[in-house]
Parts: structure tokens; C-alpha cells; sequence
């Protein structure tokens, strides 16, 4: 059983987010964060060694960051659609939390 903690709320920002989880905790995250670590089928191959990972972040840092917007899917994840770029990972609440956890300020 998966003792990771739901995320129960997403506040978005213009370039971050603040994530809200079941265990009370929250994290301010910034979307550039949370897109360089997309493991859709397009984006995780490119994170394999260290010189794709290397022009995988500074394609993406280039991109502008702007909002997006949130969908659920199940009971386990979000899916974010951004306005430029991938919109086709599925970020599981756990992946979220360790996002947040390595990357994101806690509040």
C-alpha cells in the first residue's frame, strides 16, 4: 500500500505552484521544475544520460512558462496542459511530492 500522501489542492500561479497534500504539508514549486521531470514517453527517454539531460533542460528552459491548466486523472495524478510544449505526462501525486520535496520551498 502506497503510503505516499494525496495531493489535495493546487494554488497556481503565473510561474509556480503551491502543492497541497493530504499529510498538511505544502510547497511552493516552480513549473519549470515540475516540466523538466515529465516521464511522458516523449520526455523521459531524453532524461537517460547526462548530455540529454543537459539539452533536455535547456530546451525547456527556454520555453515560456506560462500557467496551465490542471485536469485530474483517477484518484492517483494530474495531467497539466500547458499553453507551449508537453501536455502529455500524467504527474502521480508521488512523483509530485518528490518534485516538491527535492525542488520546492516549503510554506
Amino acid at each position: 500500500m502506497d503510503k505516499t500522501p494525496t495531493l489535495t489542492d493546487i494554488e497556481r500561479g503565473d510561474e509556480s505552484c503551491i502543492l497541497r497534500f493530504s499529510d498538511g504539508k505544502s510547497f511552493r514549486v516552480e513549473y519549470l521544475a515540475i516540466r523538466i521531470c515529465c516521464q511522458c514517453a516523449k520526455c523521459k527517454p531524453r532524461q537517460e544520460n547526462e548530455q540529454r539531460i543537459i539539452e533536455f533542460h535547456e530546451e525547456v528552459s527556454r520555453l515560456v512558462m506560462e500557467k496551465p491548466m490542471i485536469e485530474p486523472v483517477g484518484h492517483y495524478g494530474i495531467t497539466m496542459i500547458w499553453p507551449s510544449g508537453c501536455s502529455s505526462g500524467i504527474h502521480s501525486f508521488s512523483h509530485l511530492r518528490s518534485i516538491a520535496e527535492d525542488s520546492g520551498i516549503i510554506i
